[in-house]
């Protein structure tokens, strides 16, 4: 009999509980949640409803652009069925270590759906493409105009990982653009992969396997194709994805707005967001826990006081973590297959 959870699933149970741990000392600690409950009327309710607003606006402009990427073939995919499969993604990239559940598990809902998996990863990979070049951009502004905000030690810490960070995100669009057009390369390495793992008896039938990724491979570069031929999708993508990092950006703004406070400029702690950003993107654990936190209190404590950057923190990922869990976790669920007794994860 099989184990009913893995050591991997052990694994990302950790490190969810950890980030929860996390969110329990922002609660207790000094300043923390039963600070910010007692001075609750004080804050400035509109703003905090346009900041999740502003993170919800994020999840539906995902979902539309998933709903236009696979749509690019005469093929309808409905947009109740991009915004099943979005909250899927959402749901799995905040659970999993560096976000690394949401794509595979976006590419199996859609496959239930009745979707050709050469034709969502396609999709789901072009997507990614597009949000990652322009977020490359967002950081790369932010670190030119914007650097000279913070200024002293910090900054020449932080500055020398912002542009690694940077110069990793540039480097990601580049090996994913080597894999979109460069076919003979992506079977090359795909090859060699398959023959070590062949090698190491961890899969059989390596021929039949590769056959079946050969001409995925061909389905799935034929798309590339397509999209980037059509530059009115193409136009509209990266507008549409500027539109959501913006959104995304915008929270800690409206948080701030929030706490009564006037004077920082809009921009100003947009591209603080970005730098977070960029930050917390190196951090192996569920949504970042750690950099996430960490990156904010260095960044935005520049505009909050000593005793209002901790609830900051607390309702920031509150809204843009927590709250995506908890309206995502309805689509998907753990079931037990009766035969094997063994636990699976089905898409609602």
């Amino acid at each position: 009999m099989k184990r009913p959870f893995d050591k991997k699933s052990i694994f990302n149970i950790l490190m969810l509980l950890l980030s929860v741990s996390m969110l329990v000392y922002f609660c207790v600690s000094e300043n923390g949640l039963l600070d910010l409950i007692k001075s609750a009327k004080q804050f400035n309710k509109r703003w905090l409803i346009t900041a999740v607003i502003c993170h919800f606006l994020n999840i539906l402009i995902d979902a539309f652009l998933i709903f236009r990427f696979v749509n690019t073939d005469k093929q309808f995919y409905s947009f109740k069925d991009a915004f099943k499969c979005c909250m899927v993604g959402q749901f799995f990239s905040a659970v999993t270590p560096g976000a690394s559940g949401g794509q595979p598990m976006q590419v199996y809902s859609m496959s239930q759906k009745g979707l050709d998996p050469g034709r969502a990863t396609s999709a789901l990979v072009q997507k990614f493409l597009v949000y990652q070049s322009t977020i490359t951009i967002y950081s790369a502004l932010a670190i030119f105009f914007k650097s000279h905000l913070f200024k002293g030690e910090i900054m020449h810490l932080m500055r020398g990982i912002l542009i690694f960070g940077f110069c990793s995100q540039a480097f990601v669009i580049i090996i994913i653009l080597l894999f979109s057009f460069n076919k003979n390369l992506t079977y090359r390495i795909i090859s060699q992969i398959f023959e070590y793992l062949s090698r190491l008896r961890i899969i059989k039938n390596k021929d039949k396997k590769m056959e079946n990724i050969k001409s995925q491979l061909e389905y799935f570069h034929l798309n590339n194709s397509r999209l980037y031929k059509n530059q009115t999708l193409v136009l509209e993508s990266y507008v549409l994805t500027a539109m959501q990092i913006t959104c995304m950006f915008v929270v800690p703004y409206c948080i701030y707005r929030s706490f009564q406070f006037h004077g920082a400029k809009v921009f100003d702690m947009i591209a603080s967001q970005a730098f977070v950003s960029v930050i917390s993107a190196f951090m192996p654990l569920p949504g970042g826990s750690g950099a996430a936190e960490g990156g904010f209190l260095i960044f935005f404590g520049f505009f909050f006081t000593d005793q209002t950057i901790k609830p900051a923190v607390l309702l920031w990922r509150i809204i843009t973590y927590f709250f995506t869990i908890l309206i995502s976790f309805p689509f998907s669920r753990i079931s037990k297959k009766q035969d094997k007794g063994t636990y699976t994860i089905n898409i609602s």
